[in-house]
């Protein structure tokens, strides 16, 4: 009775359904009334895990193929990396950070649906061809440049998954795109900066305390969205924003040679 099913729904071309279970419990019987042992199959429980969670593996998958096109191409080709990075779609999508960031956090929180967050992954990884020279960091420099790097990235995305947010909440999916918005609209200013538009030190302050108040938002819409606050409820949605700002602040210590 405690043993779960996963039930495989086929349909004819007739618009007839017809439940093809595939039923998967030792010594059952299934709908075509033959015993299904799984013992004596080759599914793999690690296979069948990962397939519960398709949009968790496609966003692994894509994630390390801009990782390796980082490291195996843009890093031993910075002609290349130079290329991309004036190209003005490029600074376009920089631009656009905290509108693609937050806004595709927003979706994923409030429809329940994690493949949004594979919609904003490629910007997230700047489509593999990251702003900066890694050949000026020190080997040692580098390995630790570039963790704190992917793991800033992370943030974002493990915000757009269902364990580590208040799904379907509409006032806590404003809060947390909020507060990735801001997170990512310092490659805004520094994008402008970069443009010779503005100054990016002048927005300083107007930056910190936008960080107060989008801060303070989401700790009050993550009080009002659970039932109750307890550490258990508040860790798994407290692993994004460590990700996001602890990724963050981990770049500090080696910033100065890019």
């Amino acid at each position: 009775a405690n043993q779960r099913r996963h039930c495989i729904a086929m349909f004819t071309t007739n618009n007839t359904s017809i439940m093809d279970s595939l039923c998967l419990h030792g010594g059952d019987t299934c709908d075509a009334g033959n015993p299904f042992d799984i013992n004596s199959t080759s599914i793999n429980s690690t296979l069948l895990l990962l397939c519960s969670y398709p949009a968790w593996v496609a966003m692994l998958i894509l994630s390390a193929s801009f990782i390796i096109f980082a490291n195996s191409v843009i890093k031993h080709n910075q002609d290349l990396r130079k290329k991309i990075n004036s190209q003005q779609w490029f600074l376009i999508q920089m631009l656009m950070h905290p509108v693609i960031v937050g806004g595709t956090v927003y979706m994923a929180n409030i429809t329940g649906n994690e493949w949004w967050g594979l919609l904003g992954l490629p910007f997230i990884f700047n489509f593999g061809a990251e702003p900066m020279d890694f050949t000026k960091l020190p080997p040692r420099v580098l390995l630790i440049f570039q963790l704190f790097a992917y793991v800033h990235h992370a943030g974002p995305l493990l915000a757009c998954l269902s364990c580590f947010s208040i799904q379907n909440n509409s006032q806590f999916a404003l809060a947390n795109s909020l507060l990735y918005a801001h997170a990512w609209s310092l490659h805004t200013l520094g994008a402008l900066d970069y443009m010779k538009v503005l100054r990016k030190q002048k927005f300083f302050w107007i930056y910190m305390v936008q960080a107060l108040f989008s801060t303070a938002f989401w700790w009050s819409s993550l009080r009002k969205g659970l039932e109750e606050v307890t550490l258990s409820a508040v860790f798994p949605l407290l692993v994004g924003p460590i990700f996001q700002y602890g990724g963050r602040w981990g770049l500090y210590e080696d910033i100065r040679y890019c």
